[in-house]
């Protein structure tokens, strides 16, 4: 996503996908990968290095971001999944390069130990996500967005 179309002049704008549109398939990238390299790849290509980002209003350092995908994961060959609950977008200019989105999903397939028997056990995670988006190269060509800033709230509740 973030390599240049081979195909098309630098000269040329691509048409991008709505903020909303993008996340929901980053986000999808990332949680739903088939593989922990898949899901790193992923990372890497949403969000650069410098990400400034918070969890449960601590500082989550980018490096953090991978350790807590690959933990949520219940094995090697992923098996998670994204519901989206609400999301909104507000783009800051008409080609949907910057702006900011939120949402709320819940995260199903975590396995966790239940707190009292110690068996691994289904939960959900539920998450609320406000992020700004921005392009990160003045090349129209191809799309170059990533997420630069991350606020999000996250529980998880066993499943019923």
């Amino acid at each position: 996503m973030a390599q240049p179309a081979p195909s098309l002049p630098s000269n040329t704008t691509v048409k991008l996908s709505s903020l909303a549109q993008w996340s929901v398939e980053r986000i999808a990238a990332i949680f739903e990968a088939a593989t922990e390299e898949d899901a790193l790849k992923a990372i890497a290509e949403t969000f650069p290095d410098d990400v400034h980002a918070s969890l449960n209003g601590s500082p989550l350092p980018r490096p953090m971001i991978d350790k807590a995908v690959l933990a949520m994961r219940p094995g090697p060959k992923g098996g998670l999944k994204v519901v989206w609950k609400e999301k909104t977008e507000a783009p800051t200019d008409s080609s949907n390069r910057n702006g900011a989105f939120g949402g709320y999903y819940h995260i199903t397939g975590i396995l966790k130990p239940d707190p009292e028997t110690k068996q691994l056990v289904p939960f959900v995670r539920h998450k609320i996500v406000t992020v700004k988006i921005q392009s990160q190269s003045e090349d129209l060509s191809y799309d170059s967005r990533k997420i630069t800033e991350l606020v999000y709230v996250a529980c998880d509740h066993p499943t019923a």
